[in-house]
């Protein structure tokens, strides 16, 4: 019985010596990762958002100057 508790013990030791520092390490890797995917979806949803901005901004343009020349007398 004695070198069962034992055996345990030794157990938990090691896997709180190596696994546990490994799967913290590899909890601030997943962050990490998780972090930079965020921010490269926000820059890409920025990009995005971008031309579609100027194609608005193409479009109001373009409905301005169909108003004027429906307004101007034809030649």
């Amino acid at each position: 019985m004695n070198t069962a508790k034992y055996a345990v013990g030794a157990f938990r030791e090691a896997v709180n010596d190596l696994l546990i520092p490994e799967i913290k390490s590899i909890k601030v890797s997943i962050d990490s990762l998780r972090m930079e995917m965020q921010l490269r979806n926000e820059k890409q949803t920025e990009s995005i958002q971008h031309p579609s901005q100027k194609l608005d901004f193409a479009i109001d343009i373009r409905e301005r100057l169909d108003s004027l020349e429906t307004r101007l007398p034809r030649q």
